[in-house]
This record gives C-alpha cells, sequence and structure tokens, in this order.
C-alpha cells in the first residue's frame, strides 16, 4: 500500500508497501504438467533450466532467469511451483523496479505471473497454471521514513539499538563508526527475524547516510501454516500485519526520548521535580548515563558485573531514556510522532494503484485451494490487533498525563 506521505519539519513517510512476496502453487492433479515439465527439464527442451536442492527438497528445479520480474523453482516429486521477488518488479515486469507495491495488488501480481508462466509449460495463457492451491510462502511489509536533517535518522537507529523488549533480542551493526542496521529477532535457541531497520539510501546508494530509514517486518510461513491468497489479500490488515506480535517494540520507541546525553540529563531531573522519580534513584541513572558515555555499557562487565548494566538499562528504558544517547544532535528528534506517522500511513488512502489486467477481469482461478488456512490467520490477527490495541492504550496513559509525556 503506496500512501500519501506525512510530512513535518524533521521528517516526512517516504512510503508504505509490500517489498518482497514469494506465491506457491500445488497444482496436485496436474500430471500433464508435472510430466511435461519433467520431461522437458531432463531432455533440456525447456531452456534455461537448472537442478537446485534445496534441504530436505529433492529433485528441485529453478528458471536461471527471472520471470515476469521473479524467480522461479519447480519441485515435481513435492508437486510444488514457487517464486519469490519483489511485488513492484512483479507488477512492472522489470527487475530493476525496487519501489514498494500496495498490499492491494497481492491478487493482481499472483494472476499475472500465471499467465507469463503459462507460456512455459505449454497451456494457455488465460488458463494459468491450472488446478491449482495458491498459497503465501513470505511477505516483507516495509516502511520507509525520510528525515530533513540526515543526522537525527543516525541519532534515531542508534537509539532504537539500545531499546530493551521482553523475549526479543536486538542486533546492531554499524560500518565507519555509524549504525547501519538495527535487526530485532526472538531470544530463542532458533532465533527468527522480526523486523529489520536499515539505511536504506546507503543501501541502495541513493541518499547520504541517515536520510532514509527503512523499517521491514518480515513474515515467513511454514507450508502447515501457510495462507491461501485470495482470502488473505482481501481480508488481511497490512498495518496488524507490519506489527504483529511486535506491539510492544512501537510502544518503546513512541516513548524513546533521542537527545544528546546533557538533555537525557535534563529529563531526569525534571521527573524528579515533577515527582515522578525518585531522587536517589535519578542520581544512580544521572552516573550511569554518564559512564556510558564516557566508557561505554562494557564498564560494568569489565567490572565483574554485567547485570548491574542490563539493570540501569531497564530503568531508563522505562522513562523512555536510552543508556547510551548519542551526542549528536543537540534539540530532540521527535522519534515518537515519526513512529506514530508510519503505523497511521498504512491507513491513508492510496495515492497509485496498479493497473488492471486481464487477470483482474476474470473470474479467479480458484481451483481446489483450501480457503481455512487464511481465515484461521485473518482471525488471528483481528483478535491480536484487538488485544494489542488495549494494552498499547493502557500503557500510553499514564505518560500522557506526566510530566514526560512525548
Amino acid at each position: 500500500m503506496a500512501a500519501t506521505p506525512k510530512k513535518s519539519e524533521a521528517f516526512e513517510v517516504a512510503q508504505v508497501g509490500v517489498d518482497t512476496v514469494s506465491f506457491a502453487w500445488r497444482p496436485l492433479d496436474d500430471e500433464v504438467l508435472w510430466d511435461r515439465l519433467q520431461k522437458g527439464a531432463q531432455a533440456r527442451s525447456i531452456a534455461g533450466l537448472w537442478r537446485v536442492n534445496p534441504a530436505g527438497v529433492p529433485g528441485g528445479w529453478m528458471l536461471s532467469k527471472p520471470l515476469a520480474g521473479a524467480r522461479w523453482f519447480f519441485f515435481p516429486e513435492s508437486r510444488l511451483i514457487f517464486t519469490e521477488g519483489r511485488l513492484g518488479a512483479m507488477l512492472s515486469g522489470r527487475d530493476g523496479d525496487f519501489s514498494l507495491a500496495p498490499f492491494s495488488s497481492l491478487n493482481t501480481a499472483a494472476l499475472r505471473l500465471e499467465e507469463e508462466i503459462a507460456v512455459v509449460f505449454g497451456h494457455d495463457r488465460a488458463e494459468g497454471i491450472g488446478g491449482l492451491i495458491l498459497a503465501l510462502r513470505r511477505l516483507d511489509l516495509a516502511a520507509e521514513l525520510r528525515w530533513a536533517d540526515p543526522a537525527d535518522g543516525l541519532a534515531c537507529l542508534r537509539s532504537l539499538g539500545t531499546l530493551s523488549i521482553p523475549r526479543v533480542k536486538v542486533c546492531e551493526w554499524r560500518h565507519e563508526g555509524r549504525t547501519e542496521t538495527v535487526s530485532y529477532y526472538t531470544a530463542t535457541k532458533h532465533k527468527k527475524l522480526l523486523m529489520r531497520i536499515y539505511d536504506k539510501g546507503v543501501e541502495s546508494r541513493s541518499a547520504a547516510p541517515g536520510t532514509l530509514l527503512r523499517f521491514e517486518r518480515q513474515h515467513r510461513w511454514a507450508k502447515a501454516d501457510q495462507p491461501e491468497l485470495f482470502d488473505f489479500a482481501v481480508h488481511a490488515d497490512p498495518s496488524a500485519l507490519w506489527l504483529d506480535r511486535f506491539e510492544d517494540w512501537a510502544e518503546s520507541a513512541e516513548r524513546l526520548a533521542v537527545e544528546g546525553g546533557e538533555g537525557s540529563q535534563r529529563r531526569l531531573i525534571e521527573a524528579v521535580e515533577g515527582g515522578d522519580l525518585d531522587r536517589e534513584k535519578a542520581e544512580r541513572l544521572i552516573g550511569a548515563l554518564a559512564i556510558a558515555q564516557l566508557r561505554g555499557e562494557s564498564w560494568w562487565a569489565e567490572l565483574g558485573k554485567p547485570h548491574l548494566g542490563q539493570r540501569r538499562r531497564r530503568d531508563l528504558d522505562a522513562l523512555g531514556i536510552p543508556l547510551a544517547p548519542t551526542g549528536e544532535p543537540c534539540e530532540p528528534v521527535p522519534l515518537g510522532a515519526a513512529i506514530e506517522a508510519l503505523r497511521d500511513a498504512w491507513g491513508k488512502p492510496l495515492d497509485r494503484q496498479a493497473k488492471p489486467t486481464s487477470a483482474e477481469e476474470r473470474p479467479k482461478r480458484t481451483g481446489g485451494a483450501s480457503r481455512c488456512v487464511g481465515r484461521t490467520w485473518i482471525s488471528r490477527l483481528r483478535k491480536s490487533r484487538s488485544r494489542n490495541r488495549s494494552v498499547a492504550r493502557a500503557k500510553r496513559q499514564p505518560l500522557r498525563t506526566g510530566r514526560l509525556a512525548r
């Protein structure tokens, strides 16, 4: 969903939408298709096929070159066809298209891909693959912030890397002395990537460091959990998907103060004067800020007391203050307003839509598709979103009435 940008003096929401997506087809009963594909691959009568053997999936083939802006994989023994690529490239047919595409265009892209691959299989273009179960394997939802002052963007990235979130592991990547990527994983043995925030301007070489930040939420589904596409694309809420199981991050980020060390110390003094913080605790936290700024957070680990540094971090997080604030900029950066603008942007009217194609004009080719998986996922998302909103309102209420309100 590419939304109308929201602007302020410090930032603007550049765009929100879908980046990378993966579709899976399972034409289980089309023996003619699989026989043609198997023989064509072995006899090399289908040009540009390479054999691939990913873990646990034998007998795979892939097209050596992208088709319709996507990479294609075929597994005759498993009766599986899947494709992966950027949704914008699938819609435009250009491999170099890196734009975000509207969430509402998922069905359009999938049906267009069916038309293109049907020719390879020797099917009629209008028939598509035929006899299929169309599911969603991967969905990356992204939102971009453009900062007027690149120093503000760099300060925000570094501050987001200091967040302490329950059951979430935070990893920060730095290059040439600046933070370029912050990733959030599940804090389990087999960690799973939840969200990645990175400097899109540096990654695409299109803007100065800190100018353009991308907030990307990545979904991956195992076979049993893959939602059926048509119901999912119509009924799912992209805003809820973007923050699925991650409302705690949004709440922490919105109240995070992004300013220099002196500004953070001033906030603690104001909290004491306003009666919101104990004087002795404020003195300890001001000392922790000074130590982290002068010697780094490794100070407590070197003393053999890493738990003490973790405790100071948690106490400061509760007040919206990072343990190691950046020295620049001196003026506060409105990160809370920026995150709130990103959340709101998903519900704004679209400023562009994918053009209708013949795929949209004909009846949907649902075949033997099972819709129960998609509906189960949508129901869970709706319940999760309702619960998260209630928790969010409860968390925000004390901050709005106190001296530390955003």
